[in-house]
C-alpha cells in the first residue's frame, strides 16, 4: 500500500504540474514544487466517548503550474485511520486564498472505503519576520477537515509549522489535536 501511494504521488505530481499542501503557499510559479510531512499528537472522540490519544502522520507534495492553478496530493494515515486526497486549486481570485476541489479515498476504522469529492479553501498571509500564519478547510459528505498554524521560513526554501488539526471522519470519529512538520519548495 505504501509503495501504490507514494508512486501514485510522483505520478500525480508528475503529470498534474499543479500546487497546494497542508502548508499552503497560494503563490506557487511554474514547476514550484513542495513537499512536506506534519506529525499530529490528536485526541480521539467516538460517539462523545474518549478513545484515547493517536498520532496522525500527513505526508503531502505539490507541483505549481503558475497562473494561480495548481494540484495537490496528501496521504494521512494513523493506526486506524486513513486518507489519500488528490485535488485541484486555484488562486485566480485572490493571489493569497486557494480554492480547492478534489477526491479523498478514505479508509477508517474497518469501515468501507469512501470516495469522496470535496470543496475547500486555504489562505496564507506573511507577518514579520518569516511568519506567516495559515488555515486550510476541506468539506465532503463524509468528513470534515480544518487545519490552522503559523510557520516560521528556516530559509528561503524550507519552513517549520505549528498547527492545530480538528478532523471528522465517515465513522463518527473526531480527531483534535495539536501538530508540527516541516515544508520544502524546490
Amino acid at each position: 500500500m505504501k509503495k501504490l501511494v507514494l508512486f501514485t504521488m510522483i505520478f500525480v505530481l508528475a503529470i498534474s504540474s499543479i500546487g497546494i499542501c497542508a502548508v499552503p503557499d497560494p503563490n506557487s510559479g511554474i514547476g514550484d514544487i513542495q513537499i512536506g510531512y506534519n506529525y499530529y499528537d490528536l485526541k480521539k472522540t467516538s460517539g462523545g466517548i474518549e478513545q484515547g490519544k493517536t498520532g496522525f502522520n500527513e505526508f503531502y507534495g505539490s507541483v505549481g503550474l503558475g497562473l494561480g492553478y495548481g494540484a495537490f496530493v496528501s496521504h494521512a494515515q494513523t493506526d486506524k485511520t486513513s486518507y489519500t486526497d488528490f485535488g485541484l486549486k486555484t488562486t485566480v481570485l485572490l493571489p493569497n486564498v486557494a480554492l480547492m476541489v478534489g477526491q479523498r479515498r478514505m479508509a477508517t476504522d474497518n469501515a468501507a472505503s469512501d470516495n469522496n469529492l470535496f470543496y475547500g479553501a486555504s489562505i496564507k498571509q506573511s507577518l514579520a519576520s518569516g511568519f506567516a500564519v495559515y488555515g486550510t478547510y476541506q468539506k465532503g459528505s463524509h468528513f470534515r477537515d480544518e487545519v490552522i498554524g503559523i510557520t516560521y521560513a528556516m530559509d528561503k526554501n524550507s519552513q517549520m509549522n505549528l498547527s492545530w488539526k480538528n478532523y471528522d471522519d465517515n465513522n463518527g470519529a473526531t480527531f483534535k489535536g495539536i501538530g508540527g512538520g516541516v515544508n520544502f519548495k524546490f
